[in-house]
């Protein structure tokens, strides 16, 4: 008997602690920036001009200061996370520690920001292999859940995840930070979409393939 389009797999404790992490991350660095939105607006209430003083650097940089250990927690979940698609258990702490390894050197010599986004770079890379990968649909890699649409979907959210992170720790020119969190912004809620909603999609498609194949068929029918 085939497998299920959508058949779900029993998680192991290893992928259910990294998704329980990640939620656990996100959901604080959630709550940082709702800390943020109501500092800035209080402040902007009081003076609207104060983004141009001595306490808009500060709140500048005691925001970051509460990010960044919730960044850093990401950036070492995804890098256990995502090489876990076509890396066999086996050596994925390892590669994992050696990426660790590279990005504190890397860190010590030119600064946290560069160790940072090196590890960020090389996971956006691999996470846009398995993009393409899974679009082709090769095999080799690891899900819990069968299908194109949710496997894809997945997939994009692990992109978003990653930009997310890389804009956040790395980038500070403003109107690349803008292009970047957009981005970002538009690979989580596609990949959102397509996972959450998977089963939906996927019968709209097979509906709407076989309206178009019924369609052609009695048109085909009528001309003979």
């Amino acid at each position: 008997m085939g497998k299920s389009l959508f058949n779900i797999k029993k998680p192991g404790s290893y992928d259910f602690i990294l998704a329980i992490a990640t939620i656990v991350i996100l959901v604080a660095l959630s709550a940082v920036s709702i800390y943020g939105t109501i500092v800035s607006w209080l402040n902007s209430v009081g003076d609207p001009n104060w983004t141009t003083g001595l306490l808009y650097v500060d709140y500048l940089n005691r925001m970051n200061s509460y990010a960044y250990p919730f960044a850093i927690a990401l950036v070492l979940a995804l890098c256990m996370c995502i090489p876990k698609r076509f890396v066999p258990r086996a050596y994925l702490l390892q590669l994992s520690l050696i990426l660790l390894s590279l990005s504190v050197a890397l860190g010590v010599i030119w600064g946290f920001s560069v160790g940072l986004g090196f590890i960020l770079m090389v996971s956006i890379v691999i996470q846009s292999t398995v993009v393409i990968m899974v679009l082709l649909r090769s095999g080799g890699l690891v899900f819990e859940r069968e299908g194109l649409i949710v496997q894809l979907g997945s997939s994009l959210l692990h992109l978003g995840f990653v930009v997310f992170a890389l804009d956040l720790v790395a980038i500070k020119e403003i109107q690349t930070h803008l292009i970047v969190f957009w981005v970002s912004t538009t690979l989580i809620i596609l990949g959102s979409v397509l996972s959450f909603y998977s089963r939906e999609l996927s019968s709209a498609l097979k509906h709407a393939t076989g309206d178009y194949v019924s369609d052609s068929a009695s048109v085909l029918s009528e001309e003979s």
